[in-house]
């Protein structure tokens, strides 16, 4: 497998047969939730580094795909899914009731918004190469961590 590919998939994640994007969600939230058991610090880089790397990665390599043969955002890319898992982590992360029910809503959220591409968050994976394999879950991780925030508002 070319570097390239591995890294998009997120160390062959993206490979696996089945939901390859519930997966690489699972894989990012299960490291961020393990980095920050080792203290409130750990946990703003772990998600830090989840957003910008699976971005970069996404935007920098993702461009060439319609070459390779894929269309659109093909399924076994999942470093977009670790972003916007990421992103939806990050805004669970500022609840002041964070926790395992946040964690869980932001991970649940995400996917079903990723899945389901409602509204702007469908538009924007019609953008252009990696842009538009990264947008729509940068958009979807965003409008979960939003709502994420609400239930975390609700839990006493």
């Amino acid at each position: 497998m070319r570097s390239a590919h591995w890294i998009l998939s997120f160390g062959g994640i993206g490979r696996l047969p089945g939901p390859s994007g519930t997966y690489a969600s699972l894989a990012t939230a299960a490291i961020v939730v393990a980095l920050s058991s080792l203290g409130p610090p750990a946990l703003a880089p772990a998600v830090l580094v989840a957003v910008a790397g699976g971005a970069v990665t996404t935007l920098l390599l993702g461009n060439g795909l319609a070459s390779d043969g894929d269309s659109g955002d093909p399924s076994w890319v999942v470093t977009d899914e670790v972003a916007g898992q990421g992103v939806a982590l990050m805004l669970a992360g500022l609840s002041p009731n964070r926790g395992l029910v946040t964690t869980l809503a932001a991970f649940a959220l995400f996917r079903l918004f990723d899945i389901w591409k409602p509204g702007p968050v469908g538009r924007a994976e019609r953008l252009p190469g990696g842009l538009g394999i990264l947008a729509d879950d940068l958009l979807a991780g965003a409008i979960a961590g939003v709502l994420t925030l609400g239930v975390g508002a609700l839990l006493p």
